[in-house]
């Protein structure tokens, strides 16, 4: 079972694709996770660190080579969830090249939902709990517009193969698991089918 979970930023992917993966025996990939932990290599920390703190995506060809290599050291696993991943419909296509040639498929995407407003308003108590530096207004207010601008187009690219589904990311963090939950089982992804 392979998983992407979109919303803009502050929605909760990360907090959901934690109980997701940790229910499914799923390796979660975070590439938020991954970058911040090669900000100490010497070769790609400044690089990555330059996009981080100014709220830009990190290219392309940098990200997919990153996730790529995690992929490929965990091969073996029951599935992924990804979050944060692909950010771009460029990403999305080479995400769609890659897993078809080591015969992963993505079985379901998701996406929480949830206005703009309520996201700002959680990255910045997110910030002030977890001191993230990227959880600044100026910083926030920019990956809100690159998501709007970016990412929530690629939507349509994963509606268009069936595997979207919308939920309403203003809920609980117990609600949204729940209707998760309901949504792989429906999708015939709970742990039986497999």
């Amino acid at each position: 079972m392979n998983i992407i979970i979109f919303g803009p930023p502050g929605a909760g992917k990360g907090t959901q694709a934690k109980i997701i993966a940790q229910e499914n025996n799923l390796v979660h990939l975070s590439s938020g996770e991954l970058s911040r932990r090669l900000l100490n290599d010497k070769k790609l920390g400044e690089k990555i660190k330059k996009y981080l703190d100014s709220g830009q995506l990190i290219p392309n060809y940098l990200i997919n080579n990153i996730v790529e290599k995690f992929i490929q050291t965990n091969l073996s696993c029951n599935g992924f969830i990804f979050d944060g991943y692909p950010r771009n419909l460029g990403q999305a296509k080479e995400l769609d090249k890659f897993t078809k040639k080591n015969k992963i498929k993505i079985n379901l995407v998701i996406n929480l939902k949830l206005s703009e407003k309520e996201a700002l308003r959680r990255i910045l108590l997110r910030g002030k709990i977890s001191g993230r530096s990227d959880d600044n207004l100026k910083i926030v207010t920019n990956r809100l517009k690159i998501y709007r601008e970016r990412t929530a187009p690629i939507l349509s690219y994963y509606r268009n193969q069936k595997k979207l589904k919308n939920i309403d990311g203003q809920q609980t963090i117990a609600q949204i698991a729940k209707e998760i939950r309901r949504i792989i089982k429906e999708s015939g992804l709970n742990k039986k089918s497999l």
